[in-house]
């Protein structure tokens, strides 16, 4: 009799909205968890592992060979993430996955393998605490795209667009904890999970979703922005003529970085040996990298700090862009899982970073902060790759906590993703969406 009233107490309680928006909670508070748990594991392994960079680096330590154990870290990563895959993770897939979530969430079912979660959880900190070059963010938005449908499944949930609904809740729960960013959370659930495709119901459940992440993350690790304020100071209209180049130069860059990464994933398809040697290939290549560059290794946040604060100098900050730019695409084309938005950040401050040292040598009357530089490629490095212009706006407005940036923000992401969409219209998750598209219609005109 009891549990007779209790269900149909739970019925008439548990409306349709209501009920989503429980679920956002608890998507929430799950990713929050997951982010929290990936943060605190990577960076225990990574200040084990690795020396922080809190001084000022100069050339001079790029040829300081003093700790050639460095060489062996990544390899040691990739080890153990083949051995643990090849054991209990046979049916996970090697790489870059995020955009095959993208494909699962808009094309098809819209449910995630709920092994996905934990080989995720397990392995992210470890390959990038061992300092192969990926990031976090990707897993931990498909971690919390995962929570959004295991618990769908769980309430047996069979209305597609109401999964589709919860995963992408989890998705944004899973950015906005992991970068302390709610609003960026939800704009990368829009723009880059739905395609752009969603109704304003969804937008209060999605933004649920993704503050309880934020709460949750910062109960354990604090709120501060992630990178810190850049110190902007308006100097004068000028000032824009720089920030335009450096939109060009971020829009033909994000391109090359594009077609570098599919191109590095498919030689090492390409390549003769077992699929599971791949990713210790890639990791010796990338130890051999950090012998040279050890602040390249990793997620990069402390060295991304550092430029924003202009403390690397010009002949170190190239160096920088290149080991990060080639070793990104190294360490996930060879198979090991990771995701490209905190490389991506670290790339465009590189390079922002260095067309500031440049503008302001041919402009010295009238300097700008190489770190405005820095901060300003960073954004639109990974809105003109992502072309998702608010998502990367947002975020780099989140992480630095300094709302005097937002003008140069839209000036320098939207020319950098004019040019990239001239040059290159498919953005990096999307291109493999597009081919996914293309062999459904050649197989159904086949089968016709």
């Amino acid at each position: 009799m009891l549990k007779a009233k209790l269900k149909s107490w739970y019925n008439e309680a548990m409306t349709g909205t209501t009920r989503d928006i429980v679920l956002a909670v608890l998507i929430g508070v799950l990713a929050g968890l997951s982010s929290t748990f990936i943060i605190k594991t990577e960076s225990m392994i990574e200040g084990f592992l690795y020396s922080t960079h809190t001084q000022e680096l100069g050339l001079g330590q790029i040829f300081r060979l003093k700790d050639l154990v460095i060489l062996s870290l990544p390899l040691i990563g990739a080890i153990f993430y083949i051995v643990l895959k090849s054991v209990f993770f046979q049916e996970q897939k090697m790489g870059y996955s995020f955009p095959d979530f993208i494909v699962n969430v808009n094309r098809k079912e819209a449910r995630i393998n709920p092994m996905t979660i934990l080989y995720l959880l397990l392995f992210t900190p470890i390959i990038i605490g061992t300092g192969n070059m990926a990031g976090v963010e990707g897993p931990i938005a498909q971690i919390g795209g995962g929570f959004g449908s295991f618990l769908s499944g769980i309430m047996k949930e069979e209305n597609r667009k109401r999964r589709k609904l919860l995963i992408a809740s989890g998705t944004a729960a899973g950015i906005a904890s992991i970068f302390n960013a709610p609003i960026t959370g939800v704009f990368f659930a829009i723009e880059i999970v739905l395609l752009g495709e969603y109704e304003l119901t969804a937008i209060s459940v999605i933004v649920i979703s993704a503050v309880t992440a934020t709460l949750v993350t910062r109960a354990f690790i604090g709120n501060h922005p992630l990178l810190g304020t850049p110190l902007y100071e308006y100097a004068g209209v000028h000032e824009f003529i720089g920030y335009t180049f450096l939109g060009v130069f971020v829009g033909i860059f994000s391109v090359l970085f594009e077609k570098w990464f599919f191109k590095a994933a498919d030689y090492f398809k390409k390549m003769t040996v077992k699929p599971m040697a791949r990713p210790l290939i890639g990791s010796i290549i990338i130890g051999f990298i950090g012998v040279l560059l050890p602040m390249s290794l990793g997620n990069g946040y402390p060295v991304i700090r550092m430029a924003l604060l202009g403390k690397i100098s010009f002949t170190l900050i190239g160096f920088l862009f290149v080991a990060k730019f080639i070793g990104t695409a190294i360490t996930i084309g060879s198979g090991l899982p990771g995701g490209i938005y905190a490389p991506s950040l670290y790339i465009g401050a590189m390079l922002g970073g260095t067309i500031g040292f440049v503008f302001n040598s041919l402009f010295p009357a009238e300097p700008v902060s190489t770190g405005v530089y820095a901060t300003l490629g960073m954004s639109a490095f990974l809105a003109s790759l992502t072309h998702a212009p608010f998502t990367g706006i947002f975020l780099v407005f989140e992480l630095t906590n300094d709302y005097r940036m937002m003008l140069p923000f839209m000036v320098t992401t939207i020319i950098a993703m004019l040019i990239k969409a001239r040059l290159f219209p498919d953005s990096i998750e999307h291109y493999p969406i597009r081919e996914y598209i293309k062999h459904i219609e050649h197989r159904d005109s086949n089968d016709s």
